[in-house]
């Protein structure tokens, strides 16, 4: 015997990812005449570890990968890492920190070498964990968002948008992060819920609002919503003076609809430098702006005896201040708010005006399907023109919400590590390319660009030639069109990827791709959910008893048993639990393929490969089942059910071909029917599993390896009617070991009038069955079976059935005694109203599942009652 007892995955993981390696089948082919299927990867941040999100989407995708290659298809699973550059920035600004100096005491040249090095390293430990997953992605193409080839794609994106007018440098506002220095992405931003003091303020006549008074100094506006009938007799522009903070200003009444007339008093200061909706009212209505906290945190002079004072300094001998002049109305101590914070460097966000450089996506200025759109057009068109479908479609309308709702674009950033601006200064002079402009005398822009602005381009500047790319006499829209990868695979057939960055991520490839190359960056957008805990929190690696590491789950159960946890339940756009029963779940159904395989490897010795000669009606029934198993888990796969699809195979595997047809074989065996369904179960499982399928293969020398004999065979011919008779087989087994079990009588006898059905399978039922003998009779009696029109009889002493039936009649009584009960007590008016919620919905509860009983005694006592006539 070649399969050992047990399946030990760490005893076949790492050699079978070689044995893959080696074989080159995860190599695309853009010259095959297969259809093409490709995928991007998602290139993971090289920061640390692979987590939950990472075999999330690993998973998929591989399941994806290769089930393409099974029904036929060339497929290309591009592989690569991103720079990751504001988490990579923040984790060697620490780490310099601990060894006592930092990189503007390094230098640029010697932060960026030392960045260089830790993040190859990085690299290499993230590719071994994907490789760990089974990912089957073509190696020979992986990328790195720092790639040359890519960087000049980002240079020429930028020149191309700015020549277009789409780039900008301005002044706006941007979310700021004092402790790193930098400014951030809305993607990068968190909010933390806190408890906070609300200040209600006398301001002039108005009562005012608000969690932060140390942004007030410069407040001399009053805004309220036009139609607002309380403040109906103060127009727009009116003036008037008033005691503030710090002394008497002039105010002044500004109308505009964004105020909410049911918040508060309906009427608010805005203080534009320091928040971005009252910079769009500034905006709007041409306001001055003043900036009262400067880039370190600290109150500028602006706020008298408070300057150079951090905000929770001051904060609190401001609102003493407040409330010494009486313009303290009121505290709320129990506000609840969200703070936002810099995820990577845990910073709290200071809104500021800076000289920042921008996409506007609000000018008309994109080709698109002959017409000149503005990107937000462009972005809302290939979504209403179905030129990209979004899984699960619900989310079309948060897409279009973030869409109407879109601002400017800040894709600058003040840290060294990342794609640099490609912008040039001297003196007066501004220079815009893609490379440094000749002459001395030149500074380039010390900012880098937003990590989503290269990530934008991920799709297709991946895929173009990475030679041609060195060849600065070609353009870009040459390379492109030499590119036979970016010709073959582009618009990529899918993207998956969390829903989470439908914004950050999706949206800006769209945006960036269908300007830079006239199409869709991919076809079909399907979003997975969430990795939460078994207790629904999201994963955290500060909270070991809820986390699961993938990297420990590959050690210990191995990585299929990861992956099936990860596939079963999984839909669209919903988050899902992962605990270690689901894991260990899954890895028990590695152990029962493998114990399917050693079966019928002891049982169907010789060439495996023989075609399969149906002869028993259970041979045709497995190969029937194959027939509608296949079917559905590749319309399920190629549908994106990807949970679907596992739970047909979990049950054919499990039911199926281990409960019915094994058993079933070991009445009357055929070697070759065994063989060919282990042979295509393995294929079937395959995708899913990829690892114990492909062990299995190896084991039994089938040659060499799953993947390159992946293509699913046509199924050979068998008979429906043959097929049809095991299921009647099976309702006849089923209802006999149900009788014998419920009556607790073993073995019973089972005898039939001049039914062929079971005269010519009387070994296979009272095997099935466990039976004590089956034979024809002239007369039948004893219980007769009812689940199906056939004359068969258990040859049992119906009194036992009428005391079972009995039984089953008092507990009926008994139960709709308590349901009576339960009913009574929810009609009664005063214990609705006064007994506590969760009391009543307790009984309630207890109502239902009296209920359930009931229906299932009721069931069981007609099925007894039918016995026999009882």
């Amino acid at each position: 015997m070649k399969l050992s007892s047990a399946y030990e995955p760490a005893d076949y993981e790492s050699d079978i990812y070689s044995l893959w390696e080696k074989a080159g089948v995860f190599k695309a082919d853009p010259k095959s005449s297969k259809p093409h299927f490709s995928i991007s990867m998602p290139p993971p941040n090289e920061t640390g570890s692979l987590h939950a999100g990472h075999a999330i989407f690993l998973t998929l995708q591989d399941l994806m990968a290769r089930h393409a290659r099974q029904t036929g298809k060339d497929v290309l699973w591009l592989p690569g890492t991103d720079h990751a550059a504001l988490a990579v920035n923040a984790l060697m600004e620490k780490r310099l920190a601990e060894q006592g100096t930092s990189r503007e005491k390094i230098g640029r040249e010697e932060f960026l070498r030392q960045t260089r090095e830790f993040v190859s390293q990085n690299r290499g430990n993230m590719n071994a964990q994907i490789k760990a997953m089974g990912s089957s992605v073509d190696w020979s193409r992986a990328r790195y968002t720092l790639d040359e080839a890519l960087n000049r794609c980002v240079n020429e994106t930028f020149v191309k948008m700015y020549d277009r007018g789409l780039i900008y440098r301005g002044h706006r506002i941007v979310n700021w992060d004092p402790k790193l220095q930098t400014v951030v992405s809305d993607d990068e931003v968190v909010y933390k819920e806190e408890k906070a003091p609300f200040y209600t303020l006398q301001f002039g006549p108005f009562q005012i609002g608000t969690a932060r008074p140390e942004t007030k100094f410069g407040d001399k506006y009053v805004v309220m919503h036009p139609d607002d009938e309380r403040y109906k007799h103060f127009k727009d522009g009116d003036t008037f003076e008033c005691e503030w903070i710090n002394g008497k200003i002039t105010a002044t009444v500004v109308k505009d609809e964004a105020i909410d007339p049911e918040f508060g008093t309906g009427v608010m200061t805005i203080t534009p430098w320091h928040d971005h909706t009252d910079f769009e009212i500034a905006e709007r209505h041409g306001l001055e702006k003043e900036q009262i906290i400067d880039f370190d945190g600290k109150l500028l002079p602006i706020a008298g005896e408070f300057a150079g004072q951090g905000i929770d300094e001051a904060r609190p001998k401001i609102v003493e201040k407040l409330q010494a002049k009486g313009l303290m109305v009121d505290i709320d101590e129990n506000y609840i708010h969200n703070v936002a914070i810099n995820d990577r460097g845990k910073g709290v966000i200071e809104p500021q005006i800076r000289l920042q450089w921008f996409v506007d996506v609000n000018r008309p200025a994109v080709e698109w399907k002959g017409q000149l759109r503005s990107l937000k057009e462009v972005m809302r068109a290939v979504i209403d023109d179905e030129d990209i479908r979004i899984l699960p479609t619900r989310f079309e309308k948060v897409y279009f919400h973030w869409i109407d709702n879109l601002r400017d674009w800040c894709i600058s950033r003040q840290i060294w590590w990342g794609h640099r601006i490609p912008v040039w200064y001297k003196a007066e002079e501004r220079y815009v390319g893609v490379n440094a402009p000749e002459g001395e005398g030149w500074q380039q822009d010390p900012d880098t660009l937003d990590t989503w602005f290269s990530s934008a381009l991920w799709t297709w500047s991946t895929l173009i030639d990475q030679d041609l790319a060195k060849d600065f006499s070609l353009s870009l829209e040459d390379i492109l069109a030499h590119s036979l990868d970016f010709q073959t695979y582009h618009p990529t057939s899918v993207m998956e990827t969390g829903w989470d960055i439908l914004f950050f991520w999706v949206a800006r490839m769209i945006l960036a791709t269908t300007f830079m190359t006239g199409q869709v960056p991919f076809k079909t957008v399907y979003l997975h959910g969430l990795v939460r805990t078994e207790a629904g929190k999201k994963m955290s690696k500060s909270d070991p008893e809820g986390n699961v590491d993938p990297v420990e789950i590959i050690s210990e159960y191995g990585a299929d048993a990861l992956r099936l946890a990860l596939i079963s339940g999984v839909s669209a756009g919903n988050d899902q639990r992962l605990g270690k029963g689901r894991i260990i779940a899954s890895r028990n159904f590695c152990n029962k393929l493998w114990n399917i395989a050693r079966y019928i490897e002891t049982n169907a010795s010789g060439d495996l490969s023989v075609d399969p000669e149906p002869k028993t009606v259970a041979d045709h029934w497995i190969l029937n089942k194959l027939s509608i198993v296949q079917a559905s888990i590749n319309r399920d796969v190629s549908g994106f059910k990807f949970g679907e699809a596992y739970d047909t195979l979990y049950h054919f595997i499990w039911d199926d071909l281990a409960d019915w047809y094994i058993e079933a074989s070991k009445a009357e065996q055929n070697q070759s029917v065994l063989a060919y369904a282990l042979k295509t179960s393995l294929l079937l499982a395959h995708p899913f599993a990829p690892f114990v399928t492909e062990a299995i293969w190896q084991q039994l020398g089938w040659g060499n390896t799953v993947l390159a004999a992946i293509e699913q065979a046509k199924l050979p011919a068998f008979d429906q009617a043959a097929s049809q008779e095991f299921e009647d087989v099976k309702e006849i087994v089923t209802e006999a070991r149900r009788i014998a079990k419920t009556l607790n009588v073993p073995k019973p006898d089972m005898v039939f009038e001049s039914e062929p059905l079971v005269a010519q399978n009387k070994e296979l039922i009272l095997r099935l069955a466990k039976l004590g003998s089956v034979r024809e009779v002239t007369k039948g009696e004893g219980l007769r079976l009812t689940s199906i029109n056939r004359v068969i009889w258990l040859d049992i002493d119906k009194t036992k059935a009428r005391d079972h039936a009995d039984k089953l009649a008092e507990r009926v009584k008994a139960v709709e005694v308590n349901i009576a009960n339960l009913e009574s007590r929810l009609a009664n008016k005063s214990y609705a109203e006064r007994a506590p919620a969760e009391l009543v919905g307790q009984t309630k509860a207890q109502l239902k599942q009296e209920q359930d009983a009931l229906e299932r005694l009721n069931e069981e006592l007609a099925e007894f009652k039918a016995l026999g006539g009882l």
